[in-house]
């Protein structure tokens, strides 16, 4: 599926979550594998609790990391989800 900014986001159901030392780790109740996020990825894991949309996401971190442009850091933050759905960690819609 192609992301683009009007992608919704949202993480999916029967998931293990747990914050460790600033770190989100997940574990997928399908697979049985540890999930580690680093602060931005355990950031908009925060974010997906609730659907958002990828432009959403993008002007979080925005606001959240100094030095975080929406534009240049697109393509990115788009990778990181196509891997998080990829894993059956988050669903995407268009």
């Amino acid at each position: 599926m192609t992301i683009t900014p009007d992608t919704t986001v949202c993480r999916a159901p029967d998931l293990a979550q747990r914050l460790f030392e600033e770190e989100m780790l997940v574990i997928s109740s399908r697979d049985s594998m540890l999930h580690r996020f680093n602060e931005v990825g355990t950031f908009i894991w925060g974010l997906l609790e609730k659907e958002k949309t990828v432009n959403d996401i993008l002007a979080a971190v925005a606001d959240r990391f100094e030095g975080f442009n929406p534009e240049r850091n697109r393509p990115e933050i788009e990778t990181f989800l196509a891997e998080l759905e990829k894993k059956g960690l988050v669903k995407i819609s268009a």
